[in-house]
């Protein structure tokens, strides 16, 4: 007898909201998934609505499958009218991203402190570490988006800061390499908050976290909304807290 093959799933956390309660959904399929919630796990058919962006919503019916002490494995029943293909282009778009971009949905550098990073006491100066986060912006954006040069100029757009903080925790030398993480959040149709976090990468130790947000320019000096190759992207790197 021939096995049904399983729909392919995607460890993507997406907010949910219960009958009684709310939720993280830690992966998805077109077919079910997993939800953890901070109410009762429940044992009977319930409905679930997934946010998928800040403008979409998508409420479907599932049935409880099996659970854990973190949560509960679901099959999808139901979708709402008209939505099953918006769902189902959902899943296909995170499953083709997770081939575009790999499993990690952190995206990781580093650097390099040189003397010019430093003070007279040895330390990175404070303001250095802002300087910091535009690298990693820019090394994110050229790495991630394809054709980077070609869409700013085509479209005579740029990049522009709206908001930065970094809150100092340790210090860095000379000579370390800094490992730097980002994500993303608080994303909406013209503006995204890029999340940074700064380690030494011999000992592990957190140096500083904060973050920029950014939103994109016109030639005109305008506001205007993220163009599409960059919001599928910035989605991706979401960071969804629980």
């Amino acid at each position: 007898m021939l096995m049904k093959q399983r729909a392919p799933r995607v460890k993507k956390k997406i907010k949910a909201v219960l009958d009684h309660g709310t939720g993280i959904i830690e992966n998805i399929s077109s077919s079910g998934g997993f939800l953890k919630t901070d109410s009762e796990i429940p044992h009977e058919p319930f409905n679930i609505e997934l946010k998928i962006s800040n403008f979409k919503t998508i409420k479907i019916q599932c049935e409880p499958q099996w659970e854990n002490d973190s949560g509960v494995g679901f099959k999808v029943i139901d979708v709402e009218d008209t939505k099953e293909e918006l769902f189902n282009q959902y899943v296909d778009k995170q499953i083709q991203a997770l081939k575009d971009f790999g499993n990690d949905r952190v995206f990781q550098t580093e650097i390099m402190v040189t003397l010019k990073n430093t003070n007279a006491f040895g330390n990175v100066y404070f303001s250095n570490y802002i300087e910091f986060q535009g690298v990693v912006r820019e090394k994110f954006f050229l790495e991630k988006v394809p054709g980077l040069h070609e869409l700013l100029a085509d479209n005579s757009i740029r990049l522009a800061t709206v908001e930065t903080y970094n809150k100092f925790i340790n210090n860095a030398y000379f000579g370390d390499t800094l490992l730097v993480d980002l994500t993303t959040s608080e994303i909406n149709g013209a503006s995204c908050r890029l999340n940074i976090t700064f380690k030494n990468k011999e000992t592990g130790e957190l140096l500083g976290q904060g973050f920029q947000r950014v939103c994109i320019v016109g030639a005109t000096g305008r506001v205007m909304r993220i163009p599409a190759e960059l919001l599928d992207i910035l989605d991706f790197y979401q960071e969804i807290k629980e």
